[in-house]
């Protein structure tokens, strides 16, 4: 503490290791995706290097997580992105999960007007990533399209569509067209 002229504290230094948050531990039944976003923010407010992610990341996981987290590989748990994609996978938070989430959405308990869109717009951006879908309207259009167009399709249909993952509403409709040609061909033969 520094004393002023007055004879006043100027102020009280408190070391800096007394006051640091530190980054938040996993909770089991925690929604890993939130969690993983509170991780990383966390971790860049606490200006950690992001080359360190990973293995920070692994010290403070319990629970499912923990399990899932020793069950991958060396190469996987080194890496943050793949660590983060791995654990998401695992916890079954996928494109189509991403989706559903984000057309079913509806105000939480809690949740007010203002927190609403921002917990819209995580999961839309979650959904859009999941699905690899890159950051420009063209790309967006045709995302929002196609995922249109297969959930108006017969679910066999849609189910073959999204295991050939087209990148285009062009390539889902050659597919289906193929389809077609498949189906009346196996149906002529018997």
């Amino acid at each position: 503490m520094r004393i002023t002229a007055q004879g006043k504290p100027d102020a009280v230094t408190i070391p800096d290791v007394a006051v640091r948050p530190t980054l938040p531990v996993y909770q089991e039944g925690e929604d890993i995706a939130t969690y993983l976003i509170r991780f990383a923010r966390v971790a860049g407010l606490l200006q950690i290097e992001p080359s360190t992610y990973a293995v920070r990341l692994g010290c403070l996981l319990t629970g499912k997580a923990a399990d899932l987290y020793v069950s991958l590989s060396p190469e996987t748990t080194e890496d943050y992105d793949t660590l983060k994609k791995s654990l998401l996978t695992g916890f079954k938070k996928t494109a189509d999960g991403y989706g559903l989430d984000f057309r079913i959405a509806k105000i939480r308990d809690g949740e007010n007007y203002s927190q609403f869109p921002v917990h819209l717009t995580r999961l839309f951006q979650s959904w859009l990533e999941a699905s690899q879908v890159p950051e420009n309207l063209h790309s967006l259009k045709e995302f929002m399209i196609l995922d249109q167009f297969l959930a108006l399709l017969n679910p066999d249909i849609r189910t073959f569509i999204k295991e050939h993952r087209p990148s285009s509403l062009v390539r889902a409709c050659s597919l289906i067209t193929f389809t077609d040609f498949f189906h009346y061909i196996v149906s002529w033969m018997w």
